[in-house]
């Protein structure tokens, strides 16, 4: 499974980066293993996948042998 990141990425900490990387590694060898008919691959393709790693946000949108990184935030302190 191909993975694509581009310059949406460009004001993410690089250590922020390397978490992400290891994370959406060991997905995309999880996500292979699921037969291409499966119902799971018709909702997150059209859901997308969401990860938050450190007080980042990011969103990936699924195709069929990529993920594709589509959107990267910031997340808002909570306040308690």
């Amino acid at each position: 499974m191909q993975i694509v990141m581009g310059e949406s990425t460009a004001r993410v900490p690089p250590e922020i980066l390397h978490i992400l990387q290891l994370h959406v590694e060991e997905i995309s060898r999880v996500l292979v293993q699921f037969e291409p008919q499966s119902p799971f691959w018709t909702s997150l393709r059209e859901s997308g996948l969401n990860l938050e790693v450190l007080g980042w946000k990011f969103r990936f949108g699924v195709e069929a042998d990529k993920l594709v990184l589509t959107d990267v935030q910031v997340v808002p302190a909570r306040v308690t």
